[in-house]
Order: C-alpha cells, then sequence, then structure tokens
C-alpha cells in the first residue's frame, strides 16, 4: 500500500510541475535578460569575441569570454536556450582553436579568425558564423 501511496504522490508531483511549466508567463526573452544581466558575472568576464549562427532555422549567439584565467563559449539558442561550455584554446594555422573540454562526439571544433567563428569537423570548416557586432544590454 505505501508503494501506491508513493507512486500517487509521485505522479502528483510530476502534474504540478507540468501545469507549472504549461502555465509559465516567462518568456524566452525574459529568461535571457534575467541571465545575462547579472552584473556580477560580467564584471569578471572579459569577452574574446561574439558571432551569430546565419544558417537557415538557427540564429543562435555565440560568445567566448575568459574568465578566471578559463575560456567559455556560451551559446543562446533561438528558442531561448542557453548552454556554457569550458573550452580549451590553443593556436591553430587561422587562429585560436576552441576544443570543448569535455569532449565532442565527433570530433567538431571551432577556430577564431578575423572572419568569424568557424566550424570544422575531420573534412575542415563547414560553416563560419560571423561576428557579431551588436552589443547586449541587461
Amino acid at each position: 500500500m505505501a508503494s501506491v501511496q508513493h507512486a500517487v504522490s509521485v505522479l502528483d508531483m510530476f502534474i504540478a510541475t507540468e501545469n507549472m511549466h504549461r502555465n509559465s508567463t516567462v518568456s524566452a526573452f525574459e529568461k535571457r535578460r534575467r541571465l545575462t544581466g547579472r552584473e556580477a558575472d560580467m564584471n569578471v568576464r572579459e569577452l574574446v569575441g561574439r558571432w551569430v549562427d546565419e544558417r537557415p532555422e538557427q540564429g543562435d549567439s555565440l560568445s567566448l569570454y575568459k574568465e578566471s584565467g578559463r575560456y567559455f563559449l556560451e551559446t543562446w539558442f533561438s528558442d531561448g536556450c542557453h548552454s556554457r561550455d569550458e573550452m580549451t584554446v590553443t593556436e591553430h594555422t587561422k587562429g585560436l582553436r576552441l576544443d570543448d573540454v569535455g569532449g565532442n562526439f565527433f570530433g567538431e571544433f571551432f577556430v577564431v579568425t578575423e572572419a568569424g567563428l568557424e566550424f570544422h569537423n575531420f573534412r575542415g570548416c563547414f560553416y563560419r558564423a560571423p561576428v557579431c557586432e551588436e552589443t547586449l544590454v541587461a
């Protein structure tokens, strides 16, 4: 009987969570504003570069910054989702090579160049995101 009661309480919790997310009135823009508006975080970051992925159905914004001697690539996806990945930075013939510290299943990496942020795989560069001149305001 106790396991049935536990299952019912877990189900109730799941339903409540679903309702909360379904009824949420916080827009993707508001979520982005809240996360990017943290002044304490912004003061310790050194912006290295910012790019925009202009491929069809993308529109993602990518920012590389240095914080406490470590490099991070922050991505804001067009649907409002966000990722922050620590990167290792090494010299490359074209600029700075960025590799995800956690590894990349497909062997992909980025190269920061004067022209933009290049996306690479084993075949070479398959896309270049142009530099974004837009300044984010919290």
